[in-house]
């Protein structure tokens, strides 16, 4: 009998039941959380009991592995808890994984295919065959962080479906004069039990299970919808605003390695009538080192549509010289860990001074994050740094706290507020 009940994390199965026959299309792996089951091959004089698996194992992965049906049965000797891995989660990894691996394992999985292939010959198997010491617990840091990441994940997709994800908006000073010059949106889910989460705790599980298309696609969307309103906000304070605002926004290695991605920017500017200047496309020196070529292609493409193109971290990475003569880049944004320790460290000092200098001699505006005091915003101006982000000029915040700080903007207020700090 199979009568399995299943929740957003968990496939709940009672001692007794089947989990799946053999002959079935595979469609899941399952993670064991709780619980027992006993993997076998069913014979009317009796059945070949293969293998007991019990918590921190995983069982019915061959099928979708391979893609081919069942070759064996799985039921619960006792009450047990699974979480469920489908194929299109596993299928998105196997892409990404180093080819001889994926050979690897396809040689493995014939040659235990073969192995049950014998053992269906075999009549006198009564007991399960052996399993090895070596196998992880449900205590193993290797299985809590595949559970973890399986959990998040579900919740993810599920969180986009809901409408939990939303975009915050930061300031983007013009250093020498403290006007308003722009926004960084930057993606916050509002998860119904932990809260705002931050994009650090969600955005690399994203990325590995293939949902940060999703993510992306829907801050595109987002960024398109209210860059208008900014621009409206704008127009009643113009004394305090640095121009047209401008607006950044964040896309993944990933994103730039879909090739969706031109589509997604032409539909962003065709469906939305938005000025192509007035936004920007901002990548990490990290996700550009993945797949150069292709980030480069895509960049180039964002560039004739008229977009900006943004490094941040730079500094951070091994190459960011070679990515100032490989890519179309008009931003550089130099990483908040030189910012922070601009005053009191020599070597900080002269590394952003290099990064400013050379920036200027390639005619290419600086944006320094993480500014949080007053000093720090005014010594960068000094060394000729254009633009400020950071604590000091505010925090992320929703979209009508963005509205209300482009209305109540205040250049003489905000220099005031700057030397009190």
């Amino acid at each position: 009998m199979n009568a399995l009940h299943t929740s957003l994390d968990r496939t709940l199965v009672p001692a007794g039941s089947l989990l799946f026959s053999a002959g079935e299309p595979g469609d899941a792996a399952y993670l064991i959380v709780g619980g027992r089951l006993e993997v076998f091959l069913a014979r009317p004089e009796g059945d070949i009991v293969l293998a007991h698996r019990g918590p921190g194992e995983i069982v019915g992965e061959m099928a979708i592995l391979d893609r081919r049906p069942r070759s064996a049965s799985v039921r619960a000797l006792e009450d047990s808890a699974l979480v469920a891995v489908t194929e299109q989660q596993l299928a998105h990894r196997i892409a990404e994984t180093d080819p001889i691996l994926c050979m690897c394992l396809g040689v493995v999985l014939e040659r235990y295919r073969e192995t049950v292939a014998l053992l269906e010959q075999m009549k006198g198997a009564a007991s399960p065959m052996p399993v090895p010491a070596l196998r992880p617990s449900a205590t193993d840091g290797v299985f809590a962080a595949a559970l973890n990441t399986l959990v998040l994940e579900r919740e993810i997709r599920s969180g986009v479906a809901d409408g939990q994800f939303e975009m915050h908006f930061q300031p983007i000073v013009r250093l020498a004069s403290r006007r308003l010059a722009g926004f960084e949106a930057l993606m916050r889910w509002r998860h119904p039990q932990r809260g705002l989460v931050p994009p650090s705790a969600f955005i690399p599980v994203a990325e590995s299970s293939g949902l940060i298309g999703d993510l992306t696609g829907f801050a595109l969307a987002e960024v398109g919808r209210v860059l208008p309103e900014l621009m409206l906000g704008a127009l009643h304070n113009p004394r305090h605003i640095d121009g047209p605002l401008f607006l950044s926004v964040n896309v993944s290695g990933h994103d730039l390695a879909a090739a969706s991605f031109p589509q997604m920017i032409a539909d962003l500017i065709s469906q939305t009538g938005i000025a192509p200047g007035s936004l920007k496309i901002e990548v990490t020196e990290s996700l550009l080192m993945k797949d150069p070529e292709r980030a480069a292609e895509a960049l180039a493409g964002c560039r004739r549509a008229g977009l900006g193109v943004a490094i941040d971290d730079f500094g951070t990475g091994y190459s960011s010289l070679s990515y100032l003569s490989t890519l179309p880049v008009t931003t550089l944004k130099i990483d908040r860990a030189f910012v922070r320790t601009l005053l009191v460290d020599q070597t900080s000092r002269r590394i952003v001074q290099t990064v400013l200098r050379l920036a200027d001699e390639l005619e290419i505006p600086v944006v320094a994050e993480g500014i949080e005091h007053a000093e720090e915003a005014d010594l960068l101006t000094e060394m000729g740094c254009a633009f400020g982000q950071g604590y000091l000029f505010g925090r992320p915040a929703p979209l009508e706290a963005a509205i209300m700080t482009i209305r109540e903007w205040n250049v003489v207020d905000r220099s005031l507020q700057a030397k009190a700090s």
